[in-house]
């Protein structure tokens, strides 16, 4: 980033429904929605967490896996060298005999600014991929771009790194649903879920005072959960995609529609924080939904991940498919 104290780029959150395991389909369509997002003057565009691999809570998800140069990151950087645009998501990345939800963005050139792995899955997603470990932030032209992925940004880890590292802008991608009704989430339980996704952007641009782009699917979402019946098995996602600025502006905010949203944001180092943000404990703040029983589920799914042959067996295959077609081009 240049030395100028304040700098106003105009960034982009698109909002868009995604199909469980199509990652083609997804890809084309969120190409026009980019398309619009550029038209309309953004030099960054984020796109939500699992755009391209939908979100699934059974093992069916591993087929959506790609590996590390798979067809969404070739996606990202054709996209932004197109549209000389910062672009970025989400994608279920295959490595070994692990997988992880790898965020991705790419520079206007085409190239790779970084990369960040989920390091903490929420509830049953820890059956299904793995923590990853590595930076939170990234070094780029525009400024230290921090990433915090859904989950993570109500743990206190996130404002803490951010703080630390000086982050000038935070990029918030979820894919967070409305949760379906069982014996963890009842009417009020889910009503306050939804306030929390549409507060929490706002939160943490003030926990911080830097600009925070945060972006959430739309549309249906159906996907099996233990312990409820299959005839409850239907919710959606919520949307509420925010921009807010770095002295805690909303700039734009979507409901539950497929849209676009842009805004002008500023990166103003005498807007950021100077103490070190105040965190309750493991949480970014007080008042997080179903402490306790997130942190069970987490544990179940660890070891069921931990003990799994087959998710071992998938991924080597991914990889390994990889690697001959590699092998193959030399």
């Amino acid at each position: 980033m240049s030395n100028e104290k304040e700098r106003t780029i105009r960034v982009a959150a698109v909002q868009m429904e995604s199909k469980n395991g199509l990652i083609d389909d997804n890809l084309k369509h969120a190409t026009p929605l980019i398309d619009r997002a550029a038209q309309e003057g953004a030099k960054l565009i984020v796109l939500p967490e699992f755009m391209p691999t939908g979100y699934i809570f059974t093992t069916d998800i591993w087929e959506g896996a790609e590996p590390r140069e798979g067809p969404t990151v070739k996606w990202l950087k054709e996209n932004s060298k197109r549209l000389g645009v910062w672009l970025g998501t989400s994608f279920l990345e295959a490595d070994g005999e692990d997988f992880f939800n790898t965020f991705v963005l790419a520079t206007p050139g085409g190239e790779e600014a970084g990369r960040v792995r989920k390091q903490t899955p929420a509830a049953y997603e820890a059956c299904f991929f793995k923590g990853g470990t590595g930076p939170h932030v990234m070094d780029a032209e525009l400024g230290k771009i921090g990433v915090g992925i859904c989950y993570e940004n109500y743990l206190s880890y996130i404002p803490q790194i951010m703080y630390q590292q000086a982050v000038d802008l935070l990029l918030m991608p979820l894919s967070a649903p409305t949760p379906m009704q069982s014996f963890f989430f009842r009417h009020r339980q889910i009503e306050y879920y939804n306030n929390i996704i549409m507060v929490v952007a706002r939160r943490m641009a003030r926990l911080l005072g830097v600009p925070v782009v945060m972006v959430n699917k739309c549309g249906q979402w159906r996907s099996p959960m233990p312990g409820i019946p299959f005839w409850k098995q239907d919710s959606s996602f919520p949307g509420l995609s925010t921009i807010v600025d770095s002295d805690g502006t909303v700039k734009a905010q979507l409901g539950d529609e497929e849209a676009v949203i842009v805004g002008d944001v500023t990166l103003d180092t005498s807007r950021k924080t100077h103490e070190p943000p105040q965190c309750c404990g493991r949480w970014a703040w007080e008042g997080h939904w179903l402490r306790n029983s997130l942190r069970l589920i987490e544990a179940y799914g660890k070891l069921s991940y931990s003990l799994s042959s087959e998710r071992k067996r998938r991924a080597r295959r991914i990889s390994s498919a990889v690697d001959s077609i590699e092998k193959n081009e030399e």
